[in-house]
């Protein structure tokens, strides 16, 4: 899939393709209904979903970005604050992936998100139709839902990639958690 990943984005828009997969979350209803939306910031060759964010903050949503606790395999999402330039709440972070300053505020996985219905907008490597996912090893994504779904929110996994990372088969085990859809 990485030498697939290389080959489209030599041979293809991937401005456009994001842009038609922003498309797509922005007419759901996943987005309409949501109050807070977890995104990422895109490393090397992904789909960009920060047109997605842009929109959810400017509409009012809580908007939160992922920072890696180093040496935990653990992730926290960070509020974005929309009274701030978006590069100043930003820094290299983990693995050399831009990541949410400290400062900002952490999303509490606590019973204050219980009523709340949050998407989280997930990247990977491969995606199925049926919501299976092959991330990068790591488990960061899977062992975060599982935090977030355990304060009682309602919560709604969205991968958000390019059309080349649909395939018809994915292996999982106990620990992958599946998604509700896929955007691209």
């Amino acid at each position: 899939m990485a030498e697939t990943l290389r080959e489209f984005s030599q041979t293809h828009d991937c401005v456009s393709f994001s842009e038609a997969a922003r498309h797509l979350v922005l007419q759901s209803d996943f987005f309409a209904r949501s109050d807070i939306v977890l995104g990422y910031l895109f490393h090397g060759i992904e789909a960009d979903c920060t047109g997605v964010l842009y929109s959810a903050l400017q509409m009012g949503k809580l908007v939160g970005l992922p920072r890696i606790l180093p040496g935990t395999g653990d992730m926290d999402f960070y509020l974005l604050d929309d009274t701030l330039n978006f590069g100043d709440q930003i820094e290299s972070g983990s693995y050399g992936i831009s990541e949410p300053v400290p400062t900002l505020e952490k999303l509490a996985l606590d019973a204050s998100l219980a009523k709340k219905r949050v998407l989280v907008l997930v990247p990977g490597m491969a995606f199925t139709e049926d919501g299976r996912r092959l991330g990068r090893g790591k488990g960061f994504y899977d062992r975060f839902l599982f935090r977030l779904k355990e304060t009682g929110a309602q919560v709604w996994a969205a991968g958000f990639c390019f059309p080349c990372q649909m395939t018809g088969d994915i292996p999982t085990d106990e620990h992958d958690l599946l998604l509700d859809t896929v955007f691209f």
